[in-house]
C-alpha cells in the first residue's frame, strides 16, 4: 500500500514537467515550420548588379519634335528570378535647339531655346531573365530651361522647373552583358517662368531608345 502511495505522488509532480516539455516542443514547432513556409521579399535569392545606359530618342517640346539624349546609371537589385528594382540617376536634354512657344518681346529677335533635366528614378522590371521583358520607372527631379543665346535683352534667360516623368518600356538581352530598351514617357513640367514656354509648353510626350552596358 504504501508503495502504490508513493508511486501516485511521483507521478502527480512528474505530470506538470511533462506538460511543460510539450508545450515548448510544440512552439518550437511551430516556430520551425512557420519559418520555412514564411516567404520574405528580400532573402538569401537576392543579387545585385550596375549598368550604364546611352538614351536616344524624340520628345513633344514647345509644340515642336526635338531630338533627345541622355545618360542612365544604376544599381540592380535581382529579387527572385522574376523581378528587378533598379536605382537610377538620370539625365536628359534637347539634343537640338527648338523655338519658343510664344514671343512677345517685339524689340527682341526671336531666340533660339534649350532644355535638360536629371533626377533619380525608381524602375521595375519584371522577368528580367527572360529574352524580351517589360518595366516601368518613375523620374522625380529638376530641370533648366534657357535661352541659346544669354546675351539678349531681356529680363530672365534662364529658369528651373520640377520635372517628373513615368512610363514603361520594353527590354530586350542581347548578352549577358548589353540590353537595348525602347518605351514612352510623359514628362510633367512644373514651376516654369520663362517668356516663351510655360509648364503645359514644356510638358511632353518622349519616344526613347536606350542601350544598357553592365552586370545585370
Amino acid at each position: 500500500m504504501k508503495q502504490i502511495f508513493t508511486t501516485a505522488i511521483l507521478i502527480l509532480f512528474s505530470l506538470p514537467l511533462m506538460a511543460q516539455n510539450q508545450s515548448q516542443s510544440f512552439v518550437q514547432n511551430d516556430a520551425l515550420n512557420f519559418n520555412r513556409s514564411t516567404q520574405t521579399l528580400l532573402s538569401g535569392a537576392t543579387s545585385y548588379g550596375g549598368f550604364g545606359s546611352l538614351i536616344y530618342g524624340v520628345s513633344h517640346i514647345n509644340g515642336q519634335s526635338v531630338f533627345m539624349d541622355g545618360r542612365r546609371f544604376g544599381l540592380i537589385i535581382n529579387i527572385r528570378p522574376e523581378h528587378s528594382i533598379n536605382l537610377v540617376y538620370a539625365n536628359y536634354r534637347s539634343g537640338s535647339d527648338f523655338d519658343p512657344a510664344s514671343w512677345n518681346i517685339g524689340n527682341v529677335t526671336q531666340p533660339q531655346m534649350e532644355m535638360s533635366y536629371s533626377g533619380f528614378e525608381l524602375e521595375y522590371v519584371n522577368r528580367t531573365r527572360n529574352l524580351v521583358h517589360f518595366g516601368g520607372q518613375l523620374l522625380i527631379g529638376s530641370g533648366s530651361i534657357q535661352f541659346d543665346n544669354r546675351n539678349i535683352l531681356v529680363e530672365k534667360t534662364k529658369d528651373n522647373w520640377l520635372a517628373i516623368q513615368p512610363g514603361i518600356n520594353v527590354n530586350l538581352n542581347v548578352t549577358t552583358w548589353m540590353r537595348i530598351s525602347a518605351g514612352g514617357f510623359y514628362r510633367f513640367a512644373q514651376n516654369v517662368n520663362l517668356e516663351g514656354t510655360s509648364d503645359q509648353d514644356l510638358s511632353g510626350f518622349s519616344a526613347l531608345f536606350g542601350i544598357r552596358f553592365g552586370h545585370f
